[in-house]
């Protein structure tokens, strides 16, 4: 799907009608293309790791991401749509968890998802970011984090505000880095997005850490 400027896509599923559905468990309900979930990946990702926490059932993680949804919407004035806003997904999971905190690669961008970021978050004119290096060594075990990612692998920086942009929940399993998607709702490792091995995704090493 593609992006109408100047919306800033936080929300896109480009594999909604990916994968079946579970009352309980994973694979979990998922985004619905021309649905009002469809641009509500980061609630979806939110209900994910209450579900995962054991904080609600599988059944109810439709609900709880619609109820979430009405909550991290972006401003209208802001002029970015009916998407997430990830300032205000920090708040809304500081609710479920000991500490929320948004962090990124702010200091020293390297990839283009990372550079996009930057200006987004300049855009967004906050100082409520925790300038890390990567993921990888950011994310403890046992922490999860709403990790935001490009969908496309080559990001527009000449015009930021045509990119599209989606939430993932990450957390690690043993050694490895596992992603549950909203668009499949079932977790994969997270390098599969990274060799294409499911499908390739630009990372922008930053997201919504929540601890417990």
């Amino acid at each position: 799907m593609k992006l109408i400027a100047p919306a800033f896509i936080l929300g896109l599923s480009l594999f909604a009608f990916f994968g079946c559905k579970s009352s309980e468990g994973q694979p979990y309900h998922k985004q619905t293309e021309y649905k009002w979930s469809q641009n509500a990946c980061g609630a979806f990702s939110s209900a994910y790791f209450l579900a995962e926490t054991g904080q609600i059932s599988g059944s109810q993680v439709v609900k709880t991401a619609k109820d979430i949804y009405s909550r991290i919407i972006f401003d209208p004035q802001a002029g970015f749509g009916e998407y997430s806003d990830p300032f205000k997904i920090v708040k809304e999971m500081s609710r479920y968890a000991a500490s929320s905190t948004f962090k990124m690669n702010l200091s020293n961008p390297q990839t283009g998802g990372e550079k996009l970021m930057s200006l987004f978050a300049k855009a967004m004119g906050t100082n409520e970011i925790e300038d890390i290096k990567d993921i990888e060594s950011a994310l403890k075990k046992g922490e999860y984090v709403i990790e935001v990612v490009s969908p496309v692998e080559v990001v527009n920086l000449v015009n930021p505000m045509q990119n599209p942009l989606h939430y993932v929940l990450t957390y690690w399993k043993g050694d490895t880095l596992y992603t549950l998607d909203p668009g499949r709702g079932l977790e994969e490792p997270r390098s599969n997005f990274i060799d294409g091995t499911t499908t390739r995704w630009s990372f922008c090493n930053c997201g919504i850490f929540l601890s417990l």
